[in-house]
This record gives C-alpha cells, sequence and structure tokens, in this order.
C-alpha cells in the first residue's frame, strides 16, 4: 500500500462526494460573505454551480451590508437635514430608526439564511436583483 504526501492529499473512493462539500461551502458564504470573495480570489478549482453561488453570495452580502450601513446613516441624515432639530425630535427620530433597523435587520437576515438553506440543499437559484449584477461583474472578459 503507497504512502507519503500524494496519497495522503488524494480522495479516496468513500470520500469522493465533493459535492456535499460544495454545498456546505456554498451555505456558508451566503452567511459570512467575505468569505466568498476569499474563495473567488483564490481560483482553486471548483464547479460552475459552487462559482455561481461564490458571486451571488459575494454581492448579495455587500448590497445587504451597503443597505443597512446607509439605514443606519439616514437619522443622523435627516437630523442633518432639518438643522438640527429640538431634543423630542430628535428622540423620535432615532427610535423610529432604531426599529426600522431592527425590522431591516430581521429581513435581510432571513433572506441570507433562506439563501444558504437553499444552498445547502444544492439548488440552483435567481436572485432578481442580485443574479444579474453577479454576472455583470463577475464575468471574464476576454480580449
Amino acid at each position: 500500500m503507497p504512502t507519503g504526501p500524494r496519497v495522503t492529499w488524494e480522495q479516496s473512493e468513500s470520500s469522493s462526494r465533493l459535492e456535499t462539500d460544495e454545498y456546505a461551502r456554498a451555505a456558508s458564504a451566503y452567511l459570512a460573505w467575505p468569505l466568498a470573495f476569499f474563495e473567488l480570489m483564490r481560483g482553486t478549482p471548483a464547479s460552475l454551480w459552487y462559482r455561481a453561488h461564490l458571486r451571488q453570495a459575494a454581492i448579495l452580502g455587500t448590497l445587504c451590508s451597503a443597505v443597512l450601513l446607509l439605514m443606519l446613516a439616514a437619522p443622523l441624515a435627516l437630523v442633518f437635514a432639518l438643522r438640527g432639530p429640538g431634543d423630542a425630535t430628535t428622540i423620535a427620530i432615532y427610535s423610529v430608526a432604531m426599529i426600522a433597523d431592527t425590522i431591516l435587520f430581521l429581513v435581510l437576515g432571513c433572506l441570507l439564511v433562506w439563501c444558504a438553506i437553499r444552498a445547502s440543499r444544492g439548488e440552483l437559484f435567481a436572485l432578481p436583483l442580485v443574479t444579474p449584477l453577479a454576472q455583470r461583474i463577475f464575468v471574464r472578459r476576454e480580449t
């Protein structure tokens, strides 16, 4: 029986289910989207299904983060736009904004978990705004 570095890094017949590993990694990419960018930059050989999910997870995570950041900054912008309203108005603005931030955080969190569950099942799905944007950004241009 051969041994050595080459043999120990090869997959055995019983553990050749690469899809299962890709399913879990694709699901993780939706929950921790910076990992999707890391995996895309590494350029390791992977299935087209896995790379499509990585691109989609990277764009979805970036968009969700941008939306949350803008939503968090909205009350400050509103207070500046109103030129420093009174204390009661400022407190009311921030109270409403905190409730809206919480709702948005929960909705986007549920969206990411929903995408992760679908990816863990091996599904290939398209998200209306995200998938076309991911295809446009990550397409390789041949010269």
